[in-house]
């Protein structure tokens, strides 16, 4: 990654990916810190294949029972709007292409 999206508060580089209500947020991974946010509604009209999980916070890893949704962003949106409209933050993972 570069330093442009460099956490302004720790420094580190590795951001996780998080649907909050209506927005998308690139976060450090590290400390939590939002570094970017955009409108969700923009990311959804995707092919890209994602998991959708319950956040269980910066830097941890989501067990597989807090999986909301898995596939195409265009398919899953709605999962995800659903959940993150009720307050739960969602991680978004890419998936490995298959």
């Amino acid at each position: 990654m570069n330093n442009m999206l460099a956490c302004p508060s720790c420094g580190l580089d590795e951001t996780e990916s998080i649907v909050h209500l209506g927005s998308y947020i690139l976060r450090c991974a590290a400390c939590g810190e939002a570094i970017v946010a955009t409108s969700s509604m923009g990311m959804f009209d995707s092919d890209h294949a994602f998991s959708a999980f319950a956040d269980p916070g910066p830097g941890k890893h989501p067990a597989p029972e807090m999986l909301i949704a898995r596939g195409p962003l265009r398919q899953i949106s709605t999962a995800i709007s659903g959940a993150a409209r009720n307050g739960t933050l969602i991680r978004l993972i890419p998936d490995p292409k298959g």
